[in-house]
């Protein structure tokens, strides 16, 4: 087990890999059929109430992952959110993963979603430099999305994250500082409603 705290938010990477069946993303506007899969487990608290467990998956058929919302237990109803946006889809790379990195921002409507982000952002949920942070907990690289994943064709300029499959505790943390800490705070809201009005 692998324990952190990123900005406001405590993670356990639980140890071991869990098979399970889920519908892989690529499937949730056709069949929805779930298939054979293996996922790490985390943990997620905070001092607002949060408790939640997120899932980092890779399906046995073919090289799609995963990571995202798998149970919220306890907190603020705007964690709910989690269920339908946020998830990370990192491209496996050999024995690496490189995911872009996005964060969940209140838009007019009031719901958040994925929108770009700042390495300086990110640093400041994190409360430090983020990118020396993500290598300490075992990041391989940090960056551009297009240095990092050359065969990509849009968003090259995106921060970007890489991560040993077999240790991909700085991609949880990725998940904290971009999806939990923005909705805990209200990323995007007008700041008269405030953080999970």
């Amino acid at each position: 087990m692998k324990s952190c705290k990123v900005g406001a938010v405590s993670i356990e990477v639980l140890e071991g890999r869990h098979s399970i069946r889920v519908v892989p993303p690529s499937q949730w506007h056709r069949d929805k059929t779930a298939r054979p899969a293996h996922a790490v487990l985390a943990n997620l608290k905070a001092d607002d109430g949060l408790r939640a467990q997120v899932s980092l998956v890779r399906w046995d058929a073919d090289d799609e992952v995963s990571l995202g919302y798998t149970e919220l237990l306890a907190g603020p109803s705007d964690y709910e959110r989690l269920e339908d946006a946020g998830a990370i889809s990192p491209k496996l790379v050999g024995d690496r993963l490189v995911a872009r990195v996005r964060a969940l921002r209140y838009g007019t409507d009031g719901r958040a979603t994925g929108a770009a982000v700042e390495w300086s952002q990110i640093s400041e949920w994190a409360g430090g430099d983020a990118q020396a942070l993500l290598a300490a907990l075992g990041a391989t690289r940090t960056g551009a999305y297009g240095v990092l994943l050359p065969s990509a064709t849009r968003f090259k300029t995106e921060p970007a994250i890489e991560v040993p499959l077999a240790d991909p505790a700085a991609l949880f943390a990725v998940y904290a500082l971009t999806r939990v800490v923005p909705i805990m705070i209200g990323y995007g809201k007008d700041p008269a409603e405030g953080p999970n009005a």
